[in-house]
């Protein structure tokens, strides 16, 4: 299909248990915890096998195994469908940050446990993408991959006026997943900040490739929220969720 004349720019935030896509006026929080619980309860059923028989231990893992495979491509299968659907309808290219050695941050030799390892090497990052670019391919809409240089900073500065933003303390349970900007004297979801700022990171790298100024692609700072819907990603009726970002605003707790 032939790509979409692109009017808008929206970043992709991949985290453990959620993905956020947006910008600067609308946000889409997808909870994915379900796919960290189908991986750990996956795990500790291959654990709990306690019989010595290299044969069928394998089967039991592969068996599994496949099972913690189709549940999680199911649920990413919704999520990038909801994405590449909603960057069709605002014609918005879709951007992305490489993290394809973060990996290397949950080795054996990096003193971390075992169950945490396991945690973050089953995370699904590399996939959600590949369904991206494939559904996108498919409905014409652009996505770019930004550097890890080109992502430096997005998600410690704030996407409103460009300072460094400070994270709770330990003890402040409440803001624990927000950071704080002095300048905007305001708690931002941390999630939020890196998609926000994904989405600038990419018109920038957009507007350069083109050698362009076009007015349409330049993310303005604006001094209203963005609105923000949160969506549980194992459940199919994304179409009367997906319907709710456009009424529904979400205020950060200050």
């Amino acid at each position: 299909m032939a790509e979409i004349e692109c009017i808008a720019i929206a970043g992709v935030d991949r985290n453990l248990a959620n993905v956020t896509y947006g910008n600067e006026e609308k946000i889409i929080t997808f909870d994915a915890s379900k796919a960290v619980q189908v991986a750990e309860n996956t795990r500790s059923a291959i654990r709990s096998f306690k019989r010595n028989n290299a044969r069928i231990r394998k089967n039991i893992a592969g068996k599994y195994g496949l099972r913690r495979k189709n549940r999680v491509n199911q649920l990413l299968h919704n999520v990038s469908k909801a994405i590449v659907q909603r960057a069709k309808e605002q014609k918005a290219a879709i951007v992305f940050e490489d993290i394809t050695f973060i990996r290397r941050l949950y080795q054996r030799w990096n003193y971390q446990g075992r169950d945490h390892r396991g945690k973050m090497n089953s995370w699904p990052f590399h996939e959600l993408k590949r369904q991206v670019e494939y559904k996108a391919a498919w409905a014409g809409v652009k996505v770019i991959t930004l550097t890890k240089g080109q992502t430096r900073g997005t998600s410690q500065l704030c996407p409103r006026c460009g300072k460094r933003l400070q994270g709770a303390e330990h003890h402040d349970f409440v803001h624990r997943r927000q950071l704080w900007c002095q300048e905007c004297n305001k708690w931002m979801d941390r999630d939020v900040v890196a998609a926000m700022n994904i989405a600038k990171k990419g018109a920038d790298a957009f507007q350069r490739s083109k050698g362009l100024a076009d007015e349409a692609m330049v993310q303005k700072p604006s001094s209203k929220e963005p609105a923000i819907l949160k969506v549980d990603a194992s459940k199919l009726s994304f179409c009367q969720q997906l319907s709710k970002v456009d009424r529904v605003a979400h205020q950060p707790e200050t």
